[in-house]
């Protein structure tokens, strides 16, 4: 595991719990260098997140990290929803999106079996690390690990 992401991994664990106490579920920590550092936090809730739910998550994390002092540089917290075309990076994600619409891309050594690399399709279920989604009318199940990247489509 990268530094970066060992520092995102603690910097979850010091602050999911009060985070869900605000209600509000911490859906991703991301801790990278983009011309400085920045700790970015993904938060969501089912009705939605707002300026209030982002500027309360920041206050909150920043007395935290002030006290706990994780991080060695200096950088920026942003704290942001995940937007209506969210990726689906883990297990939990899928599980929330059920469904949804996706669209996804599968990786390389799950193409022979499809054809078309980019797909799109409403998840139906999820078992285990293994999505189903209906698909042009068929019903597809496959091991999240085949899809290289996914998100939320949503039809605006």
């Amino acid at each position: 595991m990268s530094e970066e992401a060992e520092i995102a991994a603690r910097v979850e664990s010091l602050i999911a719990a009060q985070v869900a106490a605000l209600g509000v579920q911490l859906l991703e920590v991301q801790y990278l260098y983009q011309e400085r550092w920045v700790l970015r936090l993904v938060i969501d809730r089912k009705e939605g997140i707002g300026l209030d739910h982002c500027g309360a998550v920041s206050e909150l994390a920043s007395r935290i990290l002030d006290v706990e002092d994780p991080i060695p540089n200096p950088f920026s917290l942003e704290v942001s929803s995940p937007g209506l075309f969210r990726s689906l990076k883990n297990s939990n994600h899928f599980r929330q999106s059920v469904g949804k619409i996706v669209r996804f891309t599968l990786a390389e050594e799950f193409l022979q079996e499809r054809k078309n690399r980019e797909m799109r399709g409403l998840l139906t279920e999820v078992q285990d690390e293994t999505a189903i989604l209906e698909v042009d009318g068929e019903r597809v199940e496959l091991p999240m690990e085949a899809m290289r990247a996914a998100r939320l489509d949503p039809d605006l």
